[in-house]
């Protein structure tokens, strides 16, 4: 059955295309210089139009094509590199354990301005970038499709190249994407034109169908035109507009898992809702299903977003809730989960409104769970990432399109460069090198862009990476971000201690690492498994130990981790048959796990304090204390009551 307003929708979009060919009113006129036809070849430089547009005319292969574009971009990425001076660095001064933070690099790259001939072959090489992943993007289809799959980009370069800049072909199905594009440049064309970048995110994202698991409900997103559509139709109704906002942090828009029917809704009832946090609370929580353990009201009612503000939920479904109706008015939002010593929880993460400039807020994120790293999905490539990345991806889109551009080209070349790492195949110290001095420019045209950072860390985990390189980004991952993006740094610089060969130089990172962040609980957590599993690895049980202890005594209910700490310390006596000691260590533990209060038996038995329960039985049986271990049981069963 056909729902009643996707009449109503079908006819504005009717109108929308209609109007697009029709003479100009005074109002559209004044439109008229952003929505004008744009040059290909301005676009994608001539001689990536040319290349382009021979693919479209059948004269040329795609494949050939796409290595002449590869060879043309590398002559490129060689012009600017010769035009570069050397990046200065200070040499590492870390010396033995204790050293206090990793050497910081000098600020005098950064601080120098570029010289005309390489400010001159940066500007060429945006379109070079550009041409070259489209090439990568016709290549990934059939042949036979190839040559109509390049005219039809070429006939819509704006949206073209907006897609060009973000897709990831070593993350995602190019092919896929591809299909996605093909639909919209069919059914929607000319209005991917009008809105490139909204095109570029359906196109990455829902080149597959979205499906979102929250608990024992399932949602399910619309048909990607039909989401075009919602947006499109509503642009006067969307909260921060449509056009102009980097596609990197439209995917947080478009991953709507909704029927079209409930986006209509959620516009209906709330666009224009200055803060999209407050509709988290909006549901009312069933305490009779957290407490008691009862049948959640809205399921059995029907779970979908009426229902859900109507008889309420629990935080999963408070947090749903929340970021789908955000993003159904066009607020940017992620549904973030966490687990702290006690519980599992989901809360909303999005982008406020902070006068002129928006900027990062979470609404839900309760006591402990401010301590804790949130865990979202990409929408682009479907994968669990840190949610750390949330707060720099939005300034990053409030960056102008030129600048944003020229870091997305600079970052792609310099992922060029370094390779493609599912091929497995180590790039030489000299290529990574390249990379990173391409990177450095990408991340001075925009700080924020967290997909430059990450490169960093794909170059520190190739292995060519020397002491010296990995101590300056590390020091300039800690001087930038560390005050402002603190998880997303600690994330960022990891890799790069994971790789550092010498122990003395491993240890003395991660003392430096542990000295910034050891008043979040989280991360300084993190930071001493990592230090404690490099013990282990030297056959330093002791010092490993030690830090098994400073996580317990100092951060036993801060998160997971503390189990995982516990885990590995009972091992480590388990190895030496202490008996005694192993249940003494469990018994100090379990007294500084925190009793969960207020909840039903199925989620207590995920707190800290009930899992180290379990283990301190364990060991009580083990040492022979049967009687010791029963009365636990016993008290543990009078607790969860």
């Amino acid at each position: 059955m056909i729902a009643p307003w996707s009449g109503i929708i079908a006819c504005a979009i009717a109108i929308l295309l209609s109007s697009t060919s029709t003479e100009a009113s005074p109002q559209s006129t004044r439109k008229s210089a952003k929505d004008a036809p744009a040059d290909p070849a301005a676009l994608f430089g001539t001689e990536g139009e040319s290349i382009i547009s021979a693919i479209s005319q059948g004269t040329r292969p795609a494949s050939e094509a796409c290595t002449a574009l590869s060879s043309a971009l590398q002559s490129g990425i060689e012009a600017v590199l010769a035009n570069l001076a050397p990046v200065e660095s200070k040499p590492s001064t870390s010396g033995g354990r204790g050293s206090a933070k990793p050497a910081k690099a000098s600020r005098s790259a950064k601080q120098k301005e570029l010289s005309a001939k390489v400010r001159e072959s940066l500007v060429a090489l945006v379109p070079q970038v550009a041409s070259w992943q489209l090439a990568r993007l016709v290549v990934s289809v059939v042949e036979a499709e190839q040559p109509a799959v390049a005219g039809e980009f070429l006939a819509h370069p704006r949206f073209a190249r907006a897609l060009a800049l973000v897709v990831e072909p070593e993350q995602e199905e190019p092919a896929r994407v591809v299909r996605m594009a093909r639909a919209l440049m069919a059914q929607r064309s000319p209005l991917v034109e009008r809105y490139p970048e909204l095109a570029a995110a359906i196109a990455v994202v829902l080149d597959v169908p979205l499906v979102m698991q929250v608990n024992e409900n399932v949602a399910h997103g619309a048909d990607p035109l039909a989401v075009f559509d919602h947006f499109v139709v509503n642009e006067r109704r969307m909260f921060f507009g449509l056009r102009g906002i980097a596609p990197e942090l439209l995917v947080y828009l478009v991953d709507v898992a909704a029927s079209p029917d409930e986006l209509a809704w959620a516009v209906a009832q709330f666009a224009g809702h200055p803060a999209a946090g407050d509709l988290y609370d909006k549901v009312e929580y069933d305490f009779d299903y957290l407490e008691k353990g009862s049948p959640k009201k809205v399921t059995a009612a029907g779970w979908d977003l009426r229902n859900i503000l109507r008889y309420g939920g629990i935080c999963a479904d408070q947090a749903y809730f929340a970021t789908t109706v955000a993003k159904a008015i066009g607020v940017p939002a992620v549904y973030t989960t966490a687990t702290d010593g006690v519980l599992s929880h989901a809360w909303i993460g999005f982008v406020a409104s902070a006068g002129r400039n928006p900027r990062w807020s979470e609404t839900g994120r309760f006591g402990s769970y401010q301590a804790v790293e949130g865990l979202i999905r990409d929408p682009q490539t479907m994968r669990g990432v840190s949610n750390t990345q949330m707060p720099m991806l939005v300034q990053y889109g409030i960056e102008s399109a030129e600048d944003r551009e020229f870091a997305a080209s600079l970052r792609i070349a310099a992922r060029k460069v370094l390779g493609n790492p599912a091929a497995k195949v180590a790039p030489t110290p000299e290529l990574v090198t390249k990379s990173l001095e391409l990177t450095r420019l990408a991340v001075r045209a925009c700080l924020t862009d967290p997909r430059s950072w990450a490169l960093v860390g794909a170059a520190a985990k190739s292995g060519a990476m020397t002491t010296e390189q990995k101590s300056v980004w590390a020091s300039d991952i800690l001087e930038l971000c560390g005050a402002s993006y603190p998880e997303y740094a600690l994330r960022t610089i990891s890799p790069m201690i994971d790789s550092i060969s010498d122990p003395v130089e491993q240890h003395a990172a991660l003392d430096g690492a542990y000295e910034i962040f050891q008043d979040r609980g989280d991360l300084a957590g993190q930071i001493l498994l990592q230090q404690a599993s490099l013990f282990e690895r030297d056959g330093e049980l002791p010092a490993a130990g030690r830090c098994y202890e400073t996580i317990l005594t100092r951060y036993p209910n801060d998160g997971p981790f503390a189990i995982t700490a516990l885990q590995k310390a009972s091992a480590i006596l388990g190895a030496v048959s202490n008996v005694s000691g192993n249940v003494t260590l469990h018994d100090r533990a379990f007294r500084s796990m925190e009793v969960p209060e207020g909840i039903s038996p199925q989620f207590a038995r995920q707190s800290n304090w009930f899992r180290s329960g379990l283990m301190l039985v364990q060991a009580l049986r083990i040492a022979g204390r049967e009687r010791d271990a029963q009365l636990l049981e016993q008290r543990m069963a009078t607790e969860m009551r």
